[in-house]
């Protein structure tokens, strides 16, 4: 399959960061601009990547909130999936971040308590998102927060944690019990939540590393705690700090237990 494929679909441009699938901007038949989404050439023969496409695309039917990407449009085209979503004029937080866009500070507690209200939304419908990093969010230049890429994206509606044979997602985003003991459950994700969060307020990650390897010690190493926030950033509110930092607690016992918890607490900061 290519886009040609679709003829519906008249192409603009390729966005050239689609990992494990192609990425067009494309005109729809009525006019507006949308995103086509299919995995890409070397990868269509992979049952595990195929069931992720597929799933990523039955966890967005299911879900309608301003925060997470819109899917207009879903099939089948020459034995390959394809997504339609909609299109966003934006940057995603990591592009963001580096080219330091001035959205970042001047809206520091609205972003971050917009990404904790659409894992909310996510968690009370009974799903994990799995690939929570600065990629997978965009920031649109009217402050409004989109989550995208939900094909590792996992159903969890127990109080249980899930034990996975695979590590998901990027190794410098989970939590200490996923790196050491493969756990995933609400608050796993709370620490995803805080790294990111961490991240779109200072630009750093919480602990200092020189490569992913020595991260991942620093994470699961109980002696060392996230660098302090107000360090990088001194404009930041004391409160602010002290509900990402919770979020980052290496125990979970010390840390929320739940988004909705965190909302709460960012709420009581507006």
């Amino acid at each position: 399959m290519e886009i040609q494929d679709l003829p519906s679909y008249k192409p603009i441009r390729k966005i050239p960061k689609g990992g494990l699938t192609d990425l067009h901007v494309c005109t729809a038949p009525e006019g507006e601009r949308v995103v086509v989404r299919f995995i890409r050439e070397q990868y269509r023969k992979d049952k595990t990547i195929r069931k992720a496409f597929k799933q990523g695309s039955l966890i967005l039917k299911s879900l309608d909130h301003p925060g997470v990407v819109n899917l207009l449009e879903e099939g089948v085209c020459k034995g390959t999936p394809y997504m339609v979503i909609e299109y966003h004029e934006s940057e995603n937080l990591r592009e963001c971040i580096l080219h330091q866009n001035p959205i970042l500070k001047r809206d520091s507690l609205t972003l971050v308590r917009e990404l904790a209200a659409v894992l909310n939304y996510l968690h009370h419908c009974g799903y994990l998102h799995m690939d929570l990093k600065p990629e997978n969010i965009l920031i649109k230049p009217n402050t409004e927060l989109i989550l995208i890429d939900f094909d590792l994206s996992l159903r969890h509606k127990s109080t249980k944690h899930l034990k996975l044979k695979v590590l998901p997602g990027t190794p410098t985003y989970l939590a200490p019990e996923t790196l050491v003991h493969h756990k995933v459950d609400e608050c796993s994700e709370v620490f995803a939540f805080g790294v990111v969060a961490y991240e779109m307020l200072s630009g750093h990650k919480p602990f200092e590393a020189n490569s992913v390897t020595e991260y991942k010690r620093a994470v699961v190493d109980p002696r060392r705690g996230a660098y302090p926030l107000h360090e990088y950033r001194g404009d930041i509110s004391k409160k602010l700090e002290n509900v990402v930092m919770k979020c980052l607690q290496k125990r979970v016992d010390n840390r929320y237990p739940s988004m909705a918890l965190v909302l709460r607490d960012l709420d009581a900061l507006l």
